[in-house]
């Protein structure tokens, strides 16, 4: 079965080899291998009028990438394509109305415009909603750019698809692993090596947080799959925080639920990021005392109880302030505290301390750990790191308990 893939992008961003390598293995480990890859600009409409009137004739499936991404109505030029045309589609509106919700997000009402023979592929983390449609001798799958949006809608909705219409018949197992990405694939290299059975793998990165698939043929035994499995965790055990997919403020909320305890946060540089993934969670009011977003010394030192002579000695992004800031939590109510400073920059403070230096400590009443990290890259790249590590941190205390 011939099958392309047609894939926006913006010409004026830097190209990202990896987002589309990632892309182009969802699909291949489950059954679907592309035979022509497209890359088209984002504002490319001729083109993609073009191309799409000729794949329509030499291919049996298309899937198209970068639907809220695109800076023309495709959608139109699809529903010209297939002689149809567009409505609003209850199930993708419903869809819409309930991640709009969730959010907090207005997403634009065509978002749930489709043709109207498609069938919807539910998008629950954003709200560009895909769809399938199926017409004479062709598939045509469209989905978001968001690669975390499109892996849940293939793993959920096209795989299981293209298994029954393909006749291929996949088993995917999924783990969670916070760290350094190269050291996950070089032990997955090896485990590949060692096997008799081939399994595929692939690893996705996002700030410090990695999904790793495992894909095995349906006919896999299942104590090899197992073994795998275990091999990979005994050697990564310290930084696989789940066996399933799973989101870090997820699994970090279902902790806190399992153990009975309640959360409080000190943010300085993530300025409430961290505390701001938890509570996305529902029910997190009965697992989060507190958010404190302490940005000024004046703040760690009246609100928190930060030594001031401290604070002038060692500097706000300190091991021994990001110490006392989580000390003043657990006095003030908290079973667990996890506070942060450090400089996300793009300019370091008045000292000699680097742009990405950052301090976390996490503990509860028995003790309090502080940690140190630099890291690299823009503000945003940095913030976005350090907030990932807090929850991952967290995750470690609660699951040693």
């Amino acid at each position: 079965m011939k099958s392309a893939l047609i894939f926006f992008r913006n010409l004026k961003s830097d190209f990202d080899g990896d987002y589309l390598k990632n892309v182009v293995s969802a699909f291949s480990h489950g059954g679907l291998d592309f035979d022509t890859v497209e890359l088209l600009s984002d504002t490319d409409d001729l083109g993609f009028k073009r191309r799409l009137t000729e794949f329509k004739d030499m291919f049996e499936n298309v899937v198209i990438i970068g639907g809220d991404a695109v800076r023309f109505n495709f959608k139109q030029i699809i529903a010209q394509a297939f002689e149809t045309v567009l409505l609003e589609n209850e199930t993708a509106r419903n869809f819409l109305d309930a991640v709009i919700k969730a959010n907090a997000i207005d997403y634009p009402d065509d978002f749930a415009v489709m043709p109207i023979e498609a069938n919807v592929i539910p998008n629950v983390y954003g709200g560009f909603q895909g769809f399938i449609l199926d017409a004479e001798d062709l598939t045509l799958s469209v989905l978001p750019f968001d690669y975390k949006e499109i892996k849940t809608m293939c793993d959920k909705y096209i795989l299981p698809y293209l298994e029954s219409k393909l006749g291929v018949k996949k088993t995917r197992l999924t783990l969670k692993y916070f760290g350094d990405k190269d050291k996950i694939e070089k032990t997955l290299s090896s485990l590949e090596k060692d096997f008799a059975e081939p399994f595929f793998w692939s690893v996705f990165e996002k700030n410090g947080d990695n999904t790793v698939d495992l894909l095995f043929d349906y006919e896999t035994q299942e104590s090899v799959k197992k073994e795998v499995v275990r091999q990979l965790v005994s050697v990564h055990k310290e930084d696989i925080y789940a066996e399933y997919d799973v989101s870090l403020s997820q699994r970090l909320f279902d902790l806190l639920e399992l153990r009975g305890v309640k959360l409080s946060t000190a943010e300085s540089f993530t300025a409430g990021r961290v505390v701001s993934e938890i509570i996305k969670n529902s029910g997190a009011s009965k697992y989060v005392h507190e958010g404190v977003v302490c940005y000024s010394n004046q703040s760690k030192i009246n609100r928190l109880k930060v030594k001031k002579d401290d604070l002038m000695r060692e500097g706000a992004v300190s091991a021994v302030v990001a110490y006392q800031m989580a000390v003043g939590l657990i006095k003030d109510g908290a079973d667990i505290a996890l506070s942060t400073t450090g400089i996300a920059g793009p300019k370091s403070d008045d000292t000699s301390k680097p742009v990405g230096l950052c301090y976390i400590a996490v503990g509860m009443k028995d003790g309090v750990h502080t940690y140190r990290f630099k890291f690299n890259g823009t503000r945003e790249e940095i913030t976005e790191r350090a907030k990932n590590t807090a929850l991952f941190l967290a995750i470690k205390k609660l699951k040693s308990l």
